[in-house]
């Protein structure tokens, strides 16, 4: 079998299509088969196959007019030409058309399937050639995507580093950013802080050609994160995480605005400037539901940490600008007035030690501790770190600040302390373990930068105690794990009551069928009782031979076997099935024993049954009762709109259509009735439970909704076709058992 070729087979002689289609199908994954050009033609333009195998002269359409207009639809398309005329001109056009192989009847198969073998492995091999070139394509763009977008980073990188003015290089940036990674939109929001609350602004942006720009919406300014749906934002952002997905994967409460955007997709990467959540960096696609690679994300990333670290100089050099300004105010104004000279150096040495003051202060009453090493030695270190670890600068200063580090820790401090010095990339942010003076161990987090200091190659170290939080971590771990089994129980609870509502509706199933049950035992009951009248009836005469009474009890213990077999087929069926094990079951079989079950009872009532079963043997791996049970809820629900509709319509013949055939690798089974249909406001929610439009005394809405979890259970899939007042089709499909199983 060729599970991946498709072919299309035109014949219009019935004898000959007979005699070619059966080892033309062996070649292929799906055979269509037509009488004439013009159907060949529908079944190209609906299927596309592979391969088309023709004769020419044919009614409606001969072959080469059919040909002719599949190659205007697709040229490459490869075709095969079996006919009996071999005249010169139909061989020419043939070529002229792009015919890949031309056989003249009679053909045996041995020369058909060679000629078929040799053009699917051409298939194969330009199938599996695209394949990789698109392979090697996407490759390809990746590559470029990334280093497109490792460039506008560095260029990032360079403008930030080479210029000064934020409100010249960001546009720029915005716009290298963009196109490096092909999305529609890329924006900056500034976050600010009011009565504890964190609003956001957009306050740049770059938009593509052709998407519409926001950077004037006044939707946009002043947003209230934590009360107008984004508080995820808040939670995620704030911990130095990005925000990436799908937007019809986001919250409800973010899809409705994001969507009114245009936005599919985005990623949003936080700034932070210093230990400060200073905004966010954003790129929106419009066009497509884009997944981000790791690796852009962290890229992306990078450029965030970019902008909030030019920010930071920023701020420092408008400080120091104003600064100077003022500097220079005070010089001016000394040059004017020589005769102040002194007076002026007085004031300057007093706004010198003011701003010693100013300095001291930061430093002493710091929210974090603060540590200057040289070599490895403490220099000093601010009343914070005392408070955090009780360690006195005179316990501190001039001694390794390994010594204060856990064990398991201090390896680790001294590598990354060692190449910052020696100007390697090393990791700015990272957690550990250190002692107090009490000798009690607390976590703290390092972020250490590299300064001079009086000439001299030194570490700034800012040291934040986050013990609470190393607690807070574990404990949400713990209730989380705890949340987890609470979860599994009850969804052990729920299987458990699920089992229980499935064994009640076999047994309301059997209760409905207690006629249909009765009459298959009285039957042979009846022949029984027949026979016994006979043989007293002969004997009585005298003319009860031994040949005659071996035949008629042969028959009667015949009957008593039906019986037996019918009566194990309802203990079997109404048993609790929850523990069963799954087996190989003939789907033919479970059709025609719940059938058994049903059908006196529905001709009763003037419902005939059409059976098709396309399938000569048809297994799957499941439960036959569970899969009886199903069938007998879809004939019950087929049964009750059948009735319905006769009292509207007296004249109708009520029929059910039951059909199994094999559709790729499933055994699918269709239950068709011509009864009231199902409206399309109620036909999403009939598997629902306790959903029903019956009432109280007709139905649970239980049927349904057990059945589908009957058929998920086996790995298959139900669902419903249906037009009011016309018809209702409930189609199965269930994965077909391996034949070697």
């Amino acid at each position: 079998m060729n599970d991946d070729i498709k072919i299309l087979y035109i014949e219009d002689e019935t004898p000959i299509r007979k005699l070619y289609t059966p080892f033309i199908k062996e070649k292929a994954s799906e055979l269509y088969v037509a009488e004439n050009g013009l159907e060949g033609l529908k079944l190209y333009k609906k299927h596309k196959p592979d391969l088309i195998i023709s004769d020419i002269r044919m009614p409606k359409m001969d072959g080469l007019e059919m040909i002719n207009n599949i190659k205007s639809l697709q040229s490459e398309v490869r075709i095969i030409i079996v006919t009996a005329f071999s005249q010169p001109q139909y061989f020419t056009r043939a070529i002229k058309l792009g015919v890949n192989g031309f056989l003249v009847k009679p053909v045996t198969k041995d020369d058909i399937l060679a000629v078929v073998d040799e053009q699917i492995n051409t298939i194969r091999l330009q199938k599996k050639i695209k394949i990789e070139e698109e392979k090697r394509a996407i490759a390809e763009r990746d590559r470029k995507k990334g280093a497109n977008i490792l460039r506008a980073v560095s260029f990032a990188g360079e403008e930030f580093l080479l210029k000064t003015r934020l409100e010249e290089i960001i546009p720029k940036v915005l716009k290298n950013l963009g196109k490096a990674t092909s999305v529609s939109r890329v924006y900056l929001f500034q976050n600010e802080t009011r009565s504890r609350k964190i609003y956001t602004s957009q306050i740049f942006e770059w938009v593509a050609e052709g998407i519409k720009s926001k950077i004037s919406d006044y939707d946009l300014q002043d947003i209230p994160l934590k009360t107008s749906g984004f508080k995820r934002w808040i939670s995620v952002l704030s911990k130095h995480k990005p925000l990436y997905g799908l937007v019809r994967e986001f919250p409800k409460s973010e899809q409705q605005k994001l969507m009114q955007q245009n936005i599919l997709s985005m990623v949003i990467v936080p700034i932070f400037v210093q230990d400060y959540w200073w905004g966010f960096l954003g790129f929106d696609d419009c066009l497509e539901e884009r997944e981000w690679a790791e690796q852009e994300i962290s890229t992306l990333a990078t450029a965030a940490n970019l902008i909030g670290t030019a920010i930071h100089r920023n701020n420092i050099e408008s400080q120091l600008k104003k600064l100077n300004n003022d500097l220079e105010n005070r010089i001016n104004v000394r040059t004017l007035e020589l005769q102040k000279e002194i007076t002026e150096r007085i004031q300057a040495e007093e706004m010198l030690r003011e701003s010693e003051e100013k300095y001291r202060q930061i430093f002493e009453n710091a929210n974090d501790g603060i540590m200057l090493t040289i070599d490895g030695i403490v220099k000093f270190i601010n009343p914070k770190l005392y408070e955090i670890t009780g360690f006195l600068p005179k316990e501190s200063i001039s001694k390794p600040f390994t010594q204060f580090v856990h064990p398991d820790y201090q390896e680790v401090v001294y590598q990354n302390h060692l190449g910052r010095l020696k100007g390697e990339d090393v990791t700015e942010r990272y957690d550990i373990q250190a002692y107090t003076k009490s000798g009690e161990p607390k976590w703290f987090e390092l972020k250490s930068a590299l300064i001079q200091w009086e000439n001299q190659d030194a570490v700034l170290t800012f040291i934040t105690d986050i013990t609470e939080r190393k607690k807070n971590a574990a404990e949400l771990r713990e209730l989380n794990l705890r949340l987890e089994n609470r979860v599994k129980e009850e969804l052990k609870k729920t299987e458990e009551q699920q089992q229980l509502l499935i064994q009640k509706s076999k047994l309301e199933s059997l209760g409905k069928l207690a006629a249909g049950i009765a009459h298959e035992i009285n039957q042979p009951l009846g022949a029984i009782s027949l026979l016994l009248d006979n043989i007293q009836y002969k004997s009585d005469k005298g003319d009860l031979d031994k040949e005659y009474l071996d035949k008629k009890l042969k028959k009667s213990f015949e009957d008593i076997d039906r019986i037996r077999m019918i009566i194990d087929h309802i203990r079997a069926f109404s048993r609790d099935q929850d523990k069963a094990e799954f087996v190989k079951v003939d789907v033919n079989m479970v059709i025609h024993d719940a059938l058994s079950m049903i059908k006196h009872q529905y001709i009763k009532q003037n419902i005939s049954f059409e059976l098709k079963l396309d399938l000569k043997k048809a297994f799957i791996f499941g439960n036959p009762y569970k899969l009886e049970q199903v069938l007998l809820n879809l004939f019950s629900n087929a049964n009750y709109a059948l009735n319905e509709k006769e009292k509207l319509d007296n004249n109708i013949k009520k029929v059910i259509q039951i059909t199994a055939y094999q559709k790729a690798k499933n055994i699918c089974i269709e239950i068709e009735d011509n009864g009231t249909g199902i409206s399309k406001t109620h036909q999403e929610n009939i598997f629902d439970p306790f959903y029903t439009t019956k009432s109280a005394d007709e139905g649970t809405g239980l049927g349904l909704s057990i059945s589908y979890g009957i058929i998920k259970e086996m790995n298959g899939d139900i669902k419903v076709e249906s037009k009011e007042n016309k018809y209702t089709k409930m189609i199965i499909a269930l994965p077909m058992l391996n034949n070697k199983t």
